[in-house]
């Protein structure tokens, strides 16, 4: 099967919770108008920024259900159905399309791990056939996984294997890698960015499309490094990348993931925060993470303000 290659940014959604925990999806409309609005392109959906890993299964399904509505040709829905089970991927996959979404996405299992990339096939390949119709998209993420195995070598067997085989969301840094798997086959593969604070380099690598969490809320900055990027204007380029790794170095002194939500709220809408063992900011903490995005000017080039 070919599918169309993903250009633009992907926003990793945030699992919408209220102040209680539980799933707060009355909100999803809203937040498709915002990130649709901002010229994103699609959700990546019940990922690591959407703690797919801190979801039952029927949560999972509510989300999907939630976000079903939305995908279409210009916005691309992708779910990400795994996990450590093969079977409540499976499971997932299967709804994900009936429901209609653009794609599935799976990382490798990170507690029984594959050991090799053909173990790592088997345990994708059930999982591909039962959504036959729809863009699969391996999500390396070495760092959460400890899956280092060689993306090259995965694309190589996934050729004639499994026939939605579209592509890997590749959040990793081995730059050589990522520009060979892009090359593999003329081409052939949709090899989507994962890493916001070093988008540029993806780009001068070869990246059409990317997906991160950032996009949630810093959208126009991202925009900005493509449109000087494809203009030539690298120092400008850069400049805004600065700003990028400038705001994304606070997540480290606030709480990690749990940051991204915090701005969310201060850019608008309020997602509630992360499930444990992510650390929950307390109000000091949002109030001082709100001075310290101020000092960067960050809502000069965020989304700020939006669907009220």
């Amino acid at each position: 099967m070919k599918f169309e290659k993903i250009e633009g940014l992907i926003a990793a959604t945030f699992t919408p919770f209220d102040k209680d925990g539980a799933l707060q999806l009355g909100i999803i409309p809203e937040y498709y108008s915002i990130i649709k609005k901002h010229k994103v392109v699609g959700a990546f959906i019940c990922g690591t920024t959407g703690e797919g890993a801190a979801l039952t299964f029927k949560e999972k399904c509510k989300v999907l259900e939630s976000w079903a509505p939305y995908s279409s040709q210009d916005f691309k829905v992708i779910s990400m159905v795994s996990g450590t089970s093969q079977k409540e991927a499976i499971a997932l996959a299967k709804l994900s399309s009936e429901l209609g979404l653009y794609g599935i996405s799976m990382n490798a299992p990170y507690y029984f791990k594959p050991s090799n990339i053909d173990a790592l096939l088997d345990f994708i390949d059930p999982i591909g056939e039962a959504a036959p119709n729809l863009a699969l998209y391996y999500y390396h993420i070495p760092l959460l996984t400890n899956a280092y195995l060689s993306m090259l070598e995965l694309l190589e067997k996934a050729e004639g294997r499994i026939p939605n085989f579209a592509g890997i969301k590749y959040t990793h840094n081995d730059l050589m890698d990522f520009n060979r798997c892009l090359r593999f086959g003329e081409g052939k593969f949709d090899i989507l960015w994962g890493w916001d604070e070093t988008f540029l380099a993806g780009l001068t690598m070869g990246a059409k499309g990317a997906v991160g969490s950032t996009y949630n809320f810093a959208a126009p900055i991202y925009h900005k490094i493509i449109d000087a990027y494809q203009k030539g204007d690298f120092t400008a380029a850069l400049s805004y990348q600065e700003k990028s790794i400038d705001f994304v170095s606070l997540y480290g002194k606030y709480g990690g993931s749990a940051t991204g939500k915090a701005i969310m709220k201060l850019c608008g809408l309020d997602c509630g925060s992360f499930r444990p063992p992510i650390k929950i900011l307390s109000e000091k903490d949002e109030v001082s993470l709100l001075s310290e995005l101020n000092l960067l000017k960050f809502f000069e080039y965020a989304i700020r303000n939006t669907i009220q």
